[in-house]
């Protein structure tokens, strides 16, 4: 016996397959999970199995005192009790997460997922079985995507490009076996496991370009995958959200009917300026956003000196000669995200790096965006 584990309906810990049946016992479970070639096995509540290869997250092994309930099928046994189960292990090695299965292709990392906002845009069936050998081979008969992602044990998932609103989590993360291979892990519900192509001896993209100096320009955010009903581009202003004595704050956001007094922007020295049409002396500095944050300017006496972290970059896309905003270094983690504090009315505002369970967006409500530099 390996232990007595937490478990819950809506995240089980051994989540592969199940059984129910009211004459259970811990030898039933057994030889239904190794059948099904699993090397967990898992007795709850008297009657139930469950099979993985792998403790979920986020099962965590608890006293054995919990595991208290009689088998069904044979009193003398234990199976588990209401939300424990006790948790068999056959002593085979572990699934792993391929690293680099087809020349050329490379795990990247385990990245979040939404079925409204996908990481990897283009489903691929894969008859044969998904397999980060099948996938990644998949992806690039496809159409040489450059980009593959196995979801869900059973999910293949190309692109050219991520999501950029998609969070990198731990690899723990993506460990659901792969349903055509139980020595592979592929992924796991909303978490997709990224591969990315670049075969040796390719050539490395140009350094970014990235000026820190323009005097006068507009903002558009152009969406990546346009929401249905809305716009493909939409305009960025500065719009006030505090004002207390000597001091107010502005944000840039999407809302058309937003007052604003701040038309155009400039760059200096990196630091990134609104520029006021009544009041042209005014100095509105840039505070650098944290992630999951809008970008945020402030008018103070004394005057804040702005932080230096913006740019204007000149994109990678030769089809494609727009200067882009940047900050930090990143031109591919802004998203549109609608604010769902009282006061906003449902703005759409700006938001760098989106998080999950942010207070003023919901994370689904996000679409990811290119900032474009319209230079007056």
């Amino acid at each position: 016996m390996d232990g007595c584990y937490t478990d819950i309906s809506t995240a089980r810990t051994l989540a592969a397959s199940a059984a129910v049946s009211p004459n259970m016992t811990v030898e039933t479970c057994i030889a239904f999970c190794t059948a099904g070639d699993y090397i967990f096995a898992g007795v709850e509540f008297g009657q139930e199995c469950y099979c993985d290869s792998t403790i979920q997250i986020p099962g965590v092994k608890t006293s054995l005192s919990s595991c208290t309930q009689p088998c069904a099928g044979n009193s003398e046994e234990i199976c588990g009790g209401p939300g424990v189960l006790t948790v068999f292990a056959s002593g085979e090695p572990s699934p792993i997460i391929v690293t680099a299965p087809e020349p050329g292709w490379t795990f990247q990392g385990c990245l979040t997922d939404d079925v409204s906002n996908r990481t990897l845009p283009v489903p691929i069936n894969v008859p044969v079985g998904v397999t980060a050998e099948t996938c990644t081979a998949s992806c690039q008969a496809a159409s040489s995507y450059i980009f593959a992602g196995l979801e869900n044990g059973h999910e293949c998932w190309c692109g050219n490009n991520t999501n950029p609103i998609a969070e990198e989590v731990g690899e723990e993360d993506c460990r659901a076996v792969c349903s055509a291979n139980h020595t592979e892990y592929c992924g796991n519900a909303n978490r997709i496991a990224v591969y990315d192509f670049n075969p040796e001896g390719s050539a490395q993209p140009p350094p970014q370009t990235c000026a820190g100096d323009i005097a006068n320009f507009t903002l558009l955010a152009v969406y990546n995958n346009p929401p249905l009903g809305f716009p493909s581009q939409v305009n960025l202003r500065a719009v006030l959200v505090e004002l207390v004595p000597n001091t107010f704050w502005t944000i840039l956001s999407a809302c058309a009917t937003c007052c604003s007094d701040w038309p155009t922007f400039s760059l200096e020295n990196s630091v990134f300026f609104p520029r006021s049409a009544s009041n042209p002396v005014q100095s509105m500095a840039s505070i650098g956003p944290e992630d999951g944050e809008s970008p945020a300017f402030v008018a103070s006496s004394p005057p804040f000196p702005g932080a230096q972290a913006y740019c204007a970059a000149e994109t990678t896309n030769s089809a494609d000669s727009s200067l882009v905003l940047s900050f930090g270094g990143k031109s591919n983690s802004w998203s549109l995200c609608t604010n769902t504090t009282a006061n906003a009315n449902g703005r759409v505002d700006l938001v760098f790096s989106p998080v999950t369970n942010h207070p003023h967006y919901a994370f689904s409500s996000c679409n990811a965006v290119t900032i474009q530099v319209i230079e007056a």
